[in-house]
């Protein structure tokens, strides 16, 4: 409920307000609520820590507050978005770069899985896809409150695509679509429904979730990944989004091992980029956490990985 209503609430300032006001508003109310978000802000300090061993204390404190202000500006994003048209999000908000890995995916009919991180907002390199008439679906986590993801997927669905809920349905739903050549979009670096695949990521052993390279194996696709980064500046709805060349995947005929192997490979992939850019990683929850005990046999030699990237 507080979702919906801050949502509404939002949706109602953007009429009224500047956009860079809202901005601020919703930073400011991001900062003094630190002191009511402790344990959240503990956990994602506790990831940064992980990600920047060599940062001091009032560099990962700093941080921390970045990726809850952030978050707010997520919302803010959330509450925007809707009032502009795909297009005018492609023209005037959205930097791109490596489009045409994306086209010529496209374009080779074997549909795409495009897959990124929790970093900024990934969901306006969405609304791009809608201004290039790619068909789309993007395929979401399911949340433990109903109402929260019904008021955020409300939202969503303004961006001119569908919003799909990963259950059963929806990965159908999903299959189909890169079965007939379109494009499935989905994160990959959070695990909140379990059942995860335990790989390295930064050292240590965390857990992701493994629908990305399963739906692309599934359904012979080609996996693509991109990141979307906020520009620093005083317009804040204003994104730098790189697209990546598909990787290669390793199959060697069992599908778990696969699975597993190719999570490992996106997480490798991602960890610079996630690095870099860790004062925007909006992940509260610790991926490490679950795998502590968890050993890590490669199934493929490191030597296959090199090959399938040069």
């Amino acid at each position: 409920m507080p979702t919906t209503i801050a949502l509404s609430v939002l949706a109602w300032l953007a009429r009224l307000l500047p956009r860079r006001t809202l901005y601020a508003i919703a930073e400011t109310a991001a900062s003094m609520a630190l002191p009511l978000l402790e344990r959240r802000r503990i956990r994602i300090r506790n990831n940064l820590q992980r990600i920047r061993p060599d940062d001091s204390a009032r560099q990962l404190n700093r941080a921390t507050a970045e990726v809850i202000a952030e978050t707010a500006r997520y919302y803010v994003d959330l509450a925007i978005l809707p009032s502009l048209s795909p297009q005018v999000v492609l023209d005037r908000h959205l930097h791109v770069t490596g489009l045409d890995h994306l086209l010529d995916a496209h374009r080779s009919g074997r549909g795409v899985v495009l897959t990124t991180a929790h970093i900024s907002n990934p969901e306006v390199a969405v609304k791009a896809l809608a201004a290039l008439d790619i068909p789309a679906v993007a395929l979401v986590e399911r949340l433990d409150d109903p109402q929260h993801l019904e008021a955020v997927n409300a939202a969503r669905a303004a961006v001119g695509i569908e919003f799909l809920t990963a259950t059963q349905i929806g990965v159908a739903s999903a299959l189909r679509t890169l079965r007939a050549g379109g494009v499935v979009c989905i994160l990959w670096d959070r695990d909140r429904q379990g059942g995860g695949a335990c790989v390295p990521f930064f050292g240590r052993q965390a857990r992701f979730p493994v629908g990305a390279v399963d739906l692309a194996i599934r359904a012979e696709a080609d996996l693509l990944p991109l990141y979307v980064v906020r520009r620093h500046g005083p317009d804040r709805l204003q994104f730098d989004v790189t697209f990546l060349p598909p990787l290669e995947l390793l199959l060697k005929g069992n599908r778990a091992l696969d699975t597993r192997t190719n999570i490992a490979n996106v997480a490798r992939l991602f960890e610079p980029i996630i690095a870099e850019h860790a004062h925007l990683w909006r992940v509260a929850e610790s991926p490490w956490a679950p795998c502590r005990d968890t050993p890590w046999d490669d199934p493929h030699p490191r030597e296959h990985t090199a090959e399938a990237s040069a």
